[in-house]
């Protein structure tokens, strides 16, 4: 069975061969031990700097840094023998207001000068239009976030005189760095079409839910102060989302996932009230949009999202779930009863601390535990609950992977 025939067989919640294998993202050491070479990487704080610093060079810059590291990880990701790669096309973009790169839209401003304020800090700003934001990065926790930007200072005022560029500003053709960026699924969708058992390839797209931007509690605000303008926001936000989301279609992407975090360990970030007026509606366009195309609609949540599943998979029509924290006290054994027979559950061996701190012995029996709960029946990707982030140790993925090859052949039967 090729890879992109088992992940389609668990998506079709149908045993295939052997549990697919996926990661959302690889950091350094674990990438830079199989590959036997350092890259940039992806969904790292280093990745967003490189990123601002290729854009600080030029255009040249920007698309030699999308093609290593596409191609880095197509690589790295081969050589695991793992089954699904996703990559986001805005990962190395660097407009104002840039948050997580989920977040970027076809209606950003991306025509901006980015000036290094001080060591590793970066003022991104665009003169024409007055709007700016600063990203520092910390080296040790290998983070790169938006610490200040114009709306956080200016308030309620700003918030609306940036819905009312987002409104009016183009969305086509696609700006520069939008199609340089495009470059990288295609990238993906070629290499992995050329060869006999190519990947299952994820494009990216979501709601530019303002998660992690500094005006995200003045955006919590407006949504009971001046919920109109919450509307309006989501409403050009995702009309900039559409077209990203049909040029990765069109290229032949075989899903999609979005990985906009809005919960926390006790729950969702706003009340489930909220998340069905202001979110459902426009995730709903972006899942309709992958179905219209024939493809999954993936949505990555960290969190404990219990409250929001029942509107994600019937309201939304999500097709997947990942990667279900164990920490916040996600079940995937309740989820599998729950919604088993609805979506596919990608997940859920913990990374915040198993995967960091465990033994051996505590990651095989974590490993054979999610299998033996999640895999029977089909409808499971075996994953980390986020990602392989740079406190995982060669030896401990390593040690994951193994024993899910060992112990996610179908027929799953555990040996003790």
């Amino acid at each position: 069975m090729t890879k992109k025939e088992r992940v389609k067989m668990a998506l079709s919640h149908k045993e295939p061969d052997s549990v697919p294998l996926f990661e959302l993202t690889v950091a350094n050491p674990v990438l830079e031990s199989v590959l036997g070479k350092k890259i940039t990487g992806f969904g790292t704080g280093e990745a967003k700097m490189a990123g601002i610093r290729a854009a600080m060079e030029g255009r040249e810059a920007r698309r030699a840094i999308i093609r290593e590291n596409v191609e880095g990880m197509l690589e790295m990701y081969s050589k695991v023998g793992f089954d699904m790669f996703w990559f986001r096309p805005t990962e190395y973009l660097a407009p104002v207001e840039m948050g997580l790169p989920d977040n970027i839209t076809a209606n950003y401003i991306f025509d901006v000068t980015i000036k290094e304020i001080e060591k590793n800090t970066f003022c991104i700003e665009s003169k024409e239009h007055g709007f700016w934001s600063i990203e520092k990065y910390e080296e040790k926790g290998d983070t790169c976030v938006t610490v200040n930007d114009c709306i956080k200072e200016g308030g309620i005022e700003e918030l609306r005189r940036y819905v009312e560029y987002l409104e009016r500003a183009k969305i086509t053709p696609l700006h520069q760095c939008l199609q340089d960026g495009l470059e990288s699924i295609r990238i993906a969708v070629e290499r992995e079409k050329e060869k006999e058992d190519g990947m299952f390839v994820l494009g990216a797209a979501d709601i530019a839910c303002p998660t992690f931007l500094p005006y995200f509690p003045l955006f919590l605000q407006a949504m009971v102060d001046e919920p109109k303008l919450v509307e309006r926001y989501m409403e050009a936000t995702t009309e900039g989302v559409i077209p990203l989301l049909r040029a990765q279609l069109e290229m032949g992407v075989d899903g999609i996932l979005g990985a906009v975090d809005w919960c926390y360990g006790g729950g969702p970030l706003f009340s489930p009230q909220m998340f069905k007026r202001f979110m459902v509606p426009h995730l709903k366009r972006i899942a309709d949009e992958c179905h219209c195309y024939g493809v999954p609609y993936i949505k990555h949540l960290d969190g404990n999202t219990t409250v929001l599943l029942n509107m994600l998979v019937y309201e939304v029509g999500m097709d997947g779930l990942h990667s279900i924290e164990p920490p916040a006290g996600m079940d995937i054994s309740w989820i599998k009863k729950k919604y088993g027979d609805k979506i596919t559950i990608l997940g859920n061996i913990d990374c915040g601390h198993l995967l960091t701190f465990g033994s051996k012995e505590k990651i095989i029996e974590g490993v054979k535990r999610i299998i033996e709960v999640a895999s029977p029946g089909g409808g499971h990707v075996f994953s980390s609950s986020n990602s392989i982030h740079s406190g995982v140790s060669p030896d401990t993925f390593w040690t994951m992977i193994k024993a899910v090859r060992e112990f996610g052949k179908y027929p799953i039967s555990m040996s003790d």
